[in-house]
């Protein structure tokens, strides 16, 4: 481990003390003074400027992360441009005056005071960028810390502004960087959600099943990052948070804006029941939807309610029918989603004309809606222009659907 001592962010804050003390004391008061009110509207301008610096970032660094953390700094860096222009015409003009105007007597007075107060000034500016540089850090880490993965495989700059976030802590100094302000509560929310996911990589699949982003995961331009190992895998294998930036399924996602805005807005929407629900295992906001998950078709339940309907079928009839429903229902599953969105798998379309050796159906792939009117469903599913309805009703472990004459009935699975 790197960086490990608490008294760091302390070297850190005298260094940059001396360093701007020394740097206010060369340039002299004038300067320093502009630099003050740079630094204060920097501060103001970092992040719309970043904002819009952002994009271009993303070409010139190696990764997402990296393109995030630093946009604020490359706006606050050309917010104080053109303060550090001005401070520089103004200074020549008195420069100019005290050397050719004012003569040697009052040169020098002003050339000691304008160092002396560039020291005193300089030292304004070297207290205000580290409380900057402290609240930078002390957000930053309130990511990198909860979503890292064991410390020993970080890469040393996630060491160190972890270890510099840690100084903050031991050092009481977390309350004012913390007091400098807050950024949108999204951040500290999906910085919770990818704590909790990274350090416990057993809820993936928990994750995967939420009601409410279930649909995402059968989104045709999803399916590059839904269908990539590195991804899917990451949690199970302590990937870090740059090791899945850099996968090209997830740059591929980050750079389509439509797509991860989509998700963005989706995620924001269900951040607080999500985040729960991965904690408890219980959604509050889908809790109470019976027919939310996926559903398995059962052929045994199905052919016992064929067979009330039609008790004269002779036994023979219902052999065969059951032979070929065991072989076409096999794979055939439902999902229904939290935004009301149903997706089936596998449906088999039963055909009465037959290629050799060819089963007499075709499994096909319908997706919909569903609507519920009391304890009543509709699902409304199409496919190539032709639209099916099923209706039926739930108890939560068992769905019936009636399809034409047939009855499906399908298990609950999650």
């Amino acid at each position: 481990m790197i960086f490990n001592e608490p008294m760091f962010i302390w070297i850190l804050a005298v260094l940059l003390m001396v360093a701007v003390a020394l740097a206010g004391w060369r340039q002299g008061a004038i300067r320093a003074a502009f630099a003050f009110v740079g630094i204060l509207l920097a501060a103001v301008l970092a992040a719309p400027l970043g904002r819009l610096l952002h994009p271009l970032l993303l070409h010139v660094v190696s990764g997402p992360f990296t393109a995030w953390a630093l946009a604020p700094v490359v706006g606050f860096i050309v917010g104080s441009i053109p303060l550090k222009v001005a401070s520089q015409y103004v200074h020549r003009r008195a420069e100019y005056f005290y050397k050719y105007k004012a003569g040697d007597l009052r040169l020098a007075l002003w050339a000691r005071l304008n160092s002396r107060l560039g020291i005193c000034i300089g030292l304004l500016n070297g207290a205000t960028y580290f409380i900057l540089i402290s609240f930078f850090i002390y957000n930053l880490t309130y990511w990198t810390t909860q979503a890292a993965a064991d410390d020993d495989i970080q890469p040393w700059p996630i060491q160190l502004v972890n270890n510099l976030g840690a100084g903050l802590q031991s050092s009481g100094f977390a309350r004012t960087a913390s007091a400098v302000g807050t950024l949108p509560p999204k951040f500290y929310k999906l910085a919770n959600l990818a704590g909790l996911l990274m350090q416990n990589p057993n809820l993936g699949d928990r994750f995967a099943s939420y009601p409410g982003l279930t649909s995402l995961w059968y989104r045709d331009d999803m399916q590059p990052l839904v269908t990539d190992a590195t991804v899917t895998n990451a949690l199970e294998s302590h990937a870090s948070l740059g090791e899945i930036a850099r996968a090209p399924s997830v740059r591929a996602f980050l750079a389509n804006k439509q797509l991860s805005s989509s998700m963005e807005e989706t995620l924001e929407s269900n951040l607080d029941d999500l985040t729960t629900y991965l904690s408890t295992g219980k959604s509050a906001k889908y809790g109470n939807e019976p027919i939310l998950g996926g559903w398995q078709f059962n052929v045994g339940v199905s052919l016992a309610w064929l067979r009330q309907e039609q008790p004269k079928m002779a036994a023979s009839e219902m052999r065969a029918i059951r032979a070929l429903w065991s072989q076409a229902y096999a794979q055939t599953t439902l999902l229904l989603t939290g935004d009301n969105q149903v997706f089936i798998k596998n449906l088999p379309k039963f055909v009465t004309v037959t290629q050799p050796n060819q089963p007499p159906f075709q499994p096909e792939d319908w997706n919909g809606d569903w609507s519920r009117d009391g304890a009543a469903y509709t699902l409304h599913v199409s496919l190539n222009g032709t639209d099916k309805y099923l209706i039926g009703n739930t108890d939560g472990l068992r769905l019936k659907l009636k399809d034409g004459r047939n009855l499906l009935i399908f298990d609950h699975t999650d």
